[in-house]
């Protein structure tokens, strides 16, 4: 049974490549419903404490992005000669495993009345420039999601229909927003990573944005 059927479907890592693992959660646009816009911080500490629990879990993760519902986590195996690899690579315990691990932390962290889900997916990365894009891409896509954030936390969805992000911009103008003054994280993301001593995580909620200060993202990626 193990080999015919168990083992069939057993996918295995590439090693000495770039794995990224996005976490995502399932639902969250009804489980946010009723939470503070257009940020809640309580919902953004509770990913953020799964995050570090989850990196303590991983073998070889460097570090981990946040923003909206979502963190990506970077894994490397390169380091050392005889370095290894979460689970020796298994797709199924690695994208089992994490997402479950994230839930339970998040649920633990939040501890609301409704139960959050979250899936995982991997992604492997051959270039370390190409790294660097995922990142940048991830981070766009959070900037994007704040304007949407904030827009409809002061007009109607009927009213942002068709809007381009200029128009948006305009819009909160008129009511006396800016964007622009919003912090860090709520713009930009988070990140957890190591901290000084090398023993314990720590989240960073004043990321630069990472293709206008290189060095931030360089520091990370091996």
């Amino acid at each position: 049974m193990k080999r015919d059927y168990e083992d069939a479907m057993r996918l295995v890592l590439p090693r000495r490549a770039y794995v990224v693992i996005r976490i995502d959660g399932r639902g969250f646009h009804t489980f946010t419903k009723h939470l503070e816009r257009p940020y809640s911080r309580t919902l953004a500490d509770a990913l953020d404490r799964a995050a570090i629990s989850l990196c303590g879990e991983m073998i070889g993760c460097r570090f981990a992005y946040g923003q909206s519902d979502e963190y990506s986590f970077l894994l490397t195996d390169f380091e050392k000669e005889n370095a290894e690899l979460w689970f020796d690579g298994n797709v199924q315990k690695i994208v089992s495993v994490s997402a479950s691990l994230f839930t339970g932390y998040f649920n633990r962290a939040f501890a609301g009345e409704k139960i959050a889900a979250f899936d995982s997916r991997v992604l492997v990365i051959s270039q370390r420039a190409e790294v660097e894009k995922y990142f940048l891409w991830r981070q766009l896509d959070a900037s994007a999601n704040s304007l949407n954030m904030l827009a409809s936390a002061h007009y109607p969805h009927a009213e942002l229909v068709g809007k381009s992000n200029t128009e948006k911009h305009e819009l909160l103008f008129a009511k006396g927003v800016n964007w622009a003054k919003q912090t860090a994280d709520f713009k930009r993301g988070r990140l957890v990573k190591r901290c000084a001593d090398g023993n314990a995580w720590e989240t960073d909620l004043s990321i630069p944005v990472f293709n206008r200060d290189t060095s931030y993202l360089d520091a990370l990626i091996p």
